[in-house]
């Protein structure tokens, strides 16, 4: 039996760590096996959000840099970049944004990967995705603490084909079409 698409209605109080554990998944799943096409984040807000709660070690054997605490997005995607896969953050013009950007910026500038790092801003970004090399999840929820852990979200993970090659020429055409 196999799945191609699965929703997920989501709230402070069902389905929470669902759309947590499906993002740790994918994500687990890029940096085992990185390299390949441009991952995406794609969001009109977002902030360094926890990804992996490695308070126990459990998540160790994939960088032992983390350490015993909890491990945020900007550590998450430079390690993505540094181990081969390419990034694209797409997201608006809003202030709340700069500080993710900024943190981003330097930590892969530290790393020597800031060439693999592209950063598009738009006016009208509304758009919403995660697009990782086997799967895409799209809906309603920024990549915030907010979306993530107390709104109200519906999300989508998807992993048939058609839809990932159609997710990626949009992704892909924001760096052409710049702002």
């Amino acid at each position: 039996m196999s799945f191609e698409s699965r929703r997920i209605f989501k709230s402070a109080v069902t389905s929470q760590n669902l759309v947590r554990e499906l993002l740790q998944l994918m994500l687990l799943g890029e940096l085992l096996a990185p390299g390949g096409d441009r991952v995406w984040f794609v969001s009109p807000w977002i902030s360094n959000i926890v990804l992996f709660d490695n308070r126990a070690g459990g998540f160790g054997s994939i960088n032992p840099e983390w350490g015993i605490r909890e491990v945020r997005l900007v550590e998450v995607v430079t390690d993505l970049i540094v181990r081969g896969t390419p990034l694209g953050i797409a997201t608006s013009f809003d202030a709340h944004n700069d500080t993710l950007i900024d943190a981003i910026g330097e930590a892969t500038d530290e790393a020597g990967v800031r060439d693999k790092l592209t950063i598009v801003r738009r006016q009208h970004l509304h758009t919403k995705g995660v697009l990782l090399k086997r799967g895409l999840l799209t809906g309603s929820m920024n990549l915030t603490y907010n979306g993530l852990e107390l709104n109200d979200e519906v999300v989508v993970y998807d992993t048939t084909p058609k839809t990932l090659a159609e997710a990626r020429l949009n992704f892909e055409s924001y760096v052409e079409s710049g702002t």
